[in-house]
């Protein structure tokens, strides 16, 4: 399933998954072309050019590996308009596919279309599918510095964000959590029955798949795929406020990309290292000031009696934890903290050195490749 804004890159993407080599079962792809209500009439116009090629390629039947179909869906309200809007409309019409020949574990394979992916891409998204036991699968990635057409600052920029990308889940995977995984539109897969279960894909501008994929990981554990398959483009892009080509933006502009500070990382680790005691004890002076001075003497309080009140085992108990302190805290807990407080935003590069440092890999030569490394590993 593949959102397209303004994007006639798609052609490339849908020819790298033609080229790939054959899956067991078949496949079918779903281009959303999409526009808001707002949209430039000039980028509506290329939309519908895009959107017409794509039909002329269905009914020629230009790709063998799958059978193409195209969406058309214009002048979306503005609340609505963007990218999760897309990737829902596709990812519905899936389920209502998957519906009509009683297929409910049918994969539907969310991808960008920017994107390219490697000749076993078809293969493994078939092994995915073949693993019964999963319901959700994420897909790891490396964008395509090798490409030509990109300026240097733009490869530079891009490097440091795939850089954060990557300290960002090996400092969730330090702490221990269930939720460490990679969150990419493009990285991910999931079965209709889960999807619908999940309550679809969140209508949101950006970050949609932030927001389902750690929905998803508290209803079904989330099965990580290590090989590289999936290569975004890296480029600056202004379809988003936030993500990878907002980000490459600001990196360019600014000159420097700071991230979250590895010490509040730290902090977290103390405190979640306290769920296998706090079943049956009070541990409010073990926990670290700044995460207690956040969540508030009440609320914490209040949290752990019920937490407390209604799980059943010691499993329970750390599942309702995790539950309530998701990724989402995480998230709130890192964005508290500015310039102006006492674990400001640090260079990304040094935050990936005492990563790195911390997961005891102490010469640091190439820390996009290390990092690259290490996150390939589990």
């Amino acid at each position: 399933m593949i959102p397209c804004y303004d994007d006639a890159s798609v052609f490339e993407t849908l020819q790298s998954v033609d080229q790939a080599n054959p899956a067991q079962s078949k496949v079918e792809v779903i281009v959303v072309v999409n526009s808001g209500e707002r949209t430039p009439a000039e980028v509506v116009e290329r939309n519908r050019k895009i959107y017409n090629k794509l039909i002329q390629q269905a009914l020629e039947k230009t790709y063998t590996q799958f059978r193409l179909l195209p969406i058309w869906v214009e002048g979306i309200v503005r609340k609505k308009a963007g990218v999760g809007f897309a990737r829902k409309v596709g990812m519905d019409e899936a389920v209502r596919r998957f519906a009509a020949i009683n297929r409910p574990d049918g994969l539907i394979v969310s991808l960008d279309a920017d994107t390219l992916v490697s000749p076993d891409y078809l293969q493994i998204a078939g092994k995915a599918y073949q693993n019964k036991s999963a319901h959700c699968f994420t897909f790891q990635f490396q964008h395509l510095f090798d490409s030509k057409q990109y300026a240097d600052d733009v490869i530079w920029a891009c490097r440091l964000y795939e850089i954060y990308l990557r300290y960002f889940r090996l400092a969730l995977k330090m702490l221990g959590v269930p939720f460490a995984i990679h969150t990419i539109g493009s990285c991910f897969a999931v079965r209709a029955e889960a999807y619908i279960k999940l309550g679809g894909m969140p209508v949101r501008q950006a970050g949609e798949d932030f927001y389902f994929l750690q929905k998803a990981v508290k209803m079904h554990p989330v099965c990580e795929i290590n090989e590289r398959i999936v290569f975004p483009a890296p480029r600056i892009s202004e379809r988003v406020p936030f993500g990878t080509g907002a980000s490459i933006r600001d990196i360019v502009s600014e000159g420097r990309f700071a991230v979250y500070n590895f010490e509040l990382f730290k902090r977290l680790k103390q405190f979640y290292d306290l769920f296998g005691s706090l079943e049956n004890k009070d541990l409010q002076g073990s926990t670290p000031s700044e995460i207690m001075d956040f969540i508030g003497l009440e609320s914490w309080g209040q949290s752990l009696t019920e937490i407390r009140k209604y799980a059943a085992s010691s499993a329970a108990f750390r599942k309702r934890m995790y539950d309530k302190y998701d990724g989402f805290f995480i998230i709130r807990f890192l964005n508290s903290f500015d310039d102006a407080s006492a674990f400001p935003p640090m260079d990304v590069l040094e935050a990936a050195r005492l990563l790195l440092n911390d997961y005891g890999i102490q010469h640091i030569d190439n820390p996009y490749t290390q990092m690259l490394t290490l996150d390939s590993r589990w």
